[in-house]
């Protein structure tokens, strides 16, 4: 087999496309906006066909340099979708941000405790924003059950294919699979009122799933004969693309929300760690995930609030954070997270506006290092941790970080990772890309700076007190 592969990352802000030659290497890229609808009480909606026309306009805006004979998504987790008979949809699609079902409460919870969700799935159902809960929400407003049930990643399989097909890592995060068993959960499926016959089928990643339907084909601009093959959740693509390839193997992704996740031997079940497992992209391997939800949303945050119009410019954010040095009495930011508040302690009369701009850039990496407590009491201890996401952008946010955490850290050599793991995996999954072709080298490697230990062990400390 001959052409070149294509990997489509299916974010939530934006939709990313790369193509990768005989050897693994970027020759190609391009990217469109998503778009979402925002209203009151939590409401985060996308409208579905624009999921898949703006995975058009993302190829679409790639220059190829020839045929693509693979391609495979990478998709965000956890957005529910629903289609009648005929498959048109039901409404907009309802985007994992959506945290409409959290106003229910403890009925939310169907009379189990939340340790019977976790067992099953890995994820807890007072997240209050994934497929289960958001199925729960919907069943007395509906009734009826729901012909055809999909996500990101199955919807835009069944529009390449014809047949709706998801994986075990993107299954996962809907709640409604049993990961010990495999399989969707039949005591799930009832608690959101739906059959297992509307739901796609469940493939491991890179298997082939068939050629492409020639009207899928003309819409993105491709040739005929593009075998499509089964990618990932979009961190699961990310891990895979910055090589993550033996148990220990961890990243960090640094992006709306900031994720933690670690190559395993096996799947670990820890309800007080909080901890997500699911089958890896390489098989034999599981991944165990963690989220810090909106930390870097509040940087984000921050950047309007402390300008006039209509934001600050991250440079100079950044320049003002780098001009202060880290110190054990400097101010703290706590990031809202799961819907709590926010908040900046310790401050006094002598701290500046660099101040709260560093604090503001160290309250995701303390996140994160709570999130490495929670990691190592489920018995993974990683030894150093490779960096993606767009805040890897940011030499001085890496520096931050790695000192915070007190870990080697690899910056990934290609910003699109996820859209890369993905295009890798459809490359080796077809025998286009041979298995021992290179990887991107890291951008940079950062190594924590032992003088300020104690700094950032204070400064965690505080992080930790603030947080009860």
């Amino acid at each position: 087999m001959k052409g070149l592969a294509l990997g489509i990352d299916l974010g939530t802000t934006a939709v990313k496309a790369i193509v990768l030659d005989e050897r693994g290497a970027i020759v190609a890229s391009g990217s469109a906006p998503t778009h979402l609808v925002r209203g009151s009480g939590g409401l985060v909606e996308q409208p579905v066909e624009s999921i898949w026309l703006d995975a058009v306009a993302a190829v679409r805006s790639v220059s190829l340099p020839g045929d693509i004979g693979a391609l495979a998504l990478s998709s965000q987790g956890g957005t529910l979708i629903l289609l009648d008979a005929h498959g048109t949809p039901v409404g907009r699609a309802i985007s994992w941000m959506d945290t409409r079902p959290a106003a229910i409460g403890a009925a939310l919870l169907c009379g189990r405790d939340d340790a019977f969700y976790y067992g099953k799935t890995g994820w807890s159902l007072r997240l209050g924003c994934l497929p289960l809960a958001q199925l729960i929400r919907l069943r007395p407003v509906g009734g009826a059950s729901v012909p055809r049930v999909r996500f990101v990643d199955s919807y835009v399989v069944e529009r390449l294919t014809g047949e709706a097909a998801t994986n075990p890592s993107d299954a996962a995060i809907t709640m409604l699979y049993s990961v010990r068993e495999r399989r969707w959960d039949p005591e799930l499926l009832a608690l959101g009122g739906i059959e297992e016959a509307s739901l796609p089928r469940v493939v491991p990643s890179g298997t082939p799933l068939g050629p492409i339907r020639p009207e899928a084909a003309e819409d993105l601009g491709l040739s005929p004969g593009v075998t499509v093959v089964a990618g990932g959740h979009d961190q699961y693509c990310a891990a895979f693309g910055a090589g993550c390839r033996a148990a220990g193997d961890t990243i960090v992704s640094c992006g709306t929300a900031w994720v933690l996740l670690t190559m395993a031997a096996e799947p670990r079940f820890d309800h007080d760690a909080q901890l997500a497992p699911a089958e890896a992209l390489t098989q034999g391997l599981w991944g165990l995930l963690g989220s810090c939800s909106s930390v870097g949303a509040a940087v984000d945050w921050f950047r309007h609030a402390a300008a006039a119009w209509p934001e600050l410019p991250f440079e100079e954010l950044e320049a003002a954070a780098a001009s202060v040095k880290p110190s054990a009495d400097a101010p703290i930011f706590l990031p809202p997270v799961s819907g709590g508040d926010g908040a900046f302690l310790g401050l006094a009369l002598h701290h500046t506006f660099g101040h709260l701009c560093r604090a503001v850039l160290e309250g995701p990496a303390l996140s994160l290092c709570a999130l490495l407590d929670r990691m190592r009491a489920a018995g993974c201890v990683p030894a150093a941790l490779r960096a993606v996401g767009g805040a890897t952008r940011s030499n001085a946010w890496m520096r931050i970080l790695c000192d915070a955490v007190g870990l080697p850290l690899d910056v990934a050599g290609t910003q699109d990772v996820a859209a890369y793991g993905a295009a890798r995996l459809a490359g080796e999954a077809t025998g286009l890309i041979p298995p021992d072709a290179p990887w991107p080298a890291p951008a940079a490697q950062v190594w924590p700076r032992p003088k300020l230990r104690q700094t950032y062990d204070t400064l965690y400390e505080r992080f930790q007190r603030g947080r009860q």
